[in-house]
C-alpha cells in the first residue's frame, strides 16, 4: 500500500511537469484567486469605487475558487492537456459548485455540533498562574485540558482532512464521469475517498501544499538590513504559492490513480468533432 500510494504521487508528479502549459494555466487561475482575496481585504470603503472593487472581488472570488478546483480536477486525471482543461474547466464549473454544497452542509453541521459539544463539556476552573519557586514569582505555564485539546483536534480532523478529502474526491468523480454519475454513487465515491490508499496519499500532499508552507511563511529570521528582509520575504510568498499549488495538484492526480473508477462505470467524454467531408473532385469537360 505504502508502494503503490509514492508511485501515484511520483506518476502525478511527473505528468504535471510534463504537462506544464496545464501548469501555468492553473498558475494563473491561483494567482487571480489570491490577488482578488486579497483586494478584497485590502480595499477600503471609503467611495463609491472602493465599493464597487469590493463588491466585485466578493463575487470573482467563489467563482475562480470554483474554477481553480475544476480545472485542477481536470488536470489531475492521466493524459490531461492544457487544451482539455481549458476546455472542460469552465464546463465542470457548475459540477464542482453543486457537489461543494453538500460537503458545506456537513461543515456547518459540524461547527454546529460542536459548539453544543464544547457547551456539554464539563468546565475547569482556572488555577492561579502566579506561582513562588524558591522565593522568586512567576508565571506558571497553563497545562493543557483535555477538552481544549479534544475539540481543536476535532476541528483540524473535520476542517482540515476530512472534509477536503471528501470533496477532492467528489470533485474528482465530476471531471471523470460527470455530475449525475457522481450524485448516483454519492456513498461509493465517499466510501473510495476513506479507503486506506486514499487516506496516505492525502496525509503526505497535506504536508506537501499545508504544513510546509505554514513554517516556509511563519518561520521567523532575523534580519539587520531590511532590504535583505524585504528579499527573503517575496522569495518565501514565491515558494509558498508554488507548494501550496503543485502539492494541492500532485495529491489529486495521486488520489485519481489510487481511487480508479469502478468497472462499467460511465466516463464523461467530450462530444466528439465533426469530420471534414471530402472535398468533390472536379468533374471533367468532355
Amino acid at each position: 500500500m505504502i508502494k503503490e500510494s509514492f508511485a501515484a504521487l511520483g506518476a502525478s508528479t511527473r505528468d504535471l511537469f510534463r504537462n506544464w502549459r496545464g501548469l501555468l494555466l492553473l498558475g494563473v487561475l491561483y494567482g487571480l484567486l489570491l490577488a482578488c482575496v486579497y483586494f478584497f481585504f485590502a480595499t477600503g470603503v471609503a467611495n463609491v469605487w472602493q465599493l464597487v472593487v469590493t463588491a466585485l472581488t466578493a463575487a470573482a472570488a467563489p467563482l475562480l475558487f470554483f474554477l481553480f478546483q475544476a480545472a485542477a480536477a481536470n488536470a489531475a486525471l492521466p493524459e490531461a492537456t492544457a487544451a482539455r482543461v481549458a476546455r472542460r474547466a469552465p464546463r465542470d464549473l457548475l459540477k464542482v459548485l453543486v457537489l461543494a454544497v453538500p460537503v458545506a452542509v456537513f461543515a456547518v453541521l459540524f461547527v454546529y455540533l460542536l459548539g453544543k459539544l464544547q457547551a456539554w463539556l464539563p468546565k475547569v476552573g482556572e488555577p492561579p498562574h502566579v506561582s513562588a519557586v524558591a522565593g522568586v514569582m512567576g508565571e506558571r505555564p497553563v497545562p493543557l485540558r483535555w477538552q481544549e485539546a479534544l475539540v481543536s483536534s476535532s476541528w483540524l480532523v473535520s476542517l482540515g482532512f476530512v472534509l477536503p478529502l471528501a470533496a477532492a474526491h467528489l470533485w474528482l468523480s465530476a471531471a471523470r464521469v460527470g455530475l449525475t454519475a457522481t450524485l448516483k454513487g454519492f456513498h461509493r465515491v465517499l466510501g473510495r475517498a476513506f479507503a486506506p490508499r486514499s487516506v496516505l496519499v492525502y496525509a503526505v500532499g497535506l504536508f506537501l501544499f499545508g504544513l510546509m508552507p505554514y513554517f516556509v511563511l511563519f518561520t521567523r529570521t532575523a534580519f539587520s538590513n531590511g532590504s535583505a528582509e524585504l528579499t527573503v520575504f517575496g522569495v518565501r510568498l514565491a515558494f509558498v504559492f508554488v507548494l501550496t499549488l503543485v502539492g494541492w495538484v500532485v495529491t489529486l492526480g495521486a488520489l485519481s490513480r489510487v481511487t480508479p473508477p469502478e468497472e462499467g462505470a460511465p466516463v464523461a467524454s467530450e462530444p466528439a468533432e465533426p469530420a471534414p467531408e471530402p472535398l468533390a473532385e472536379p468533374q471533367l469537360q468532355a
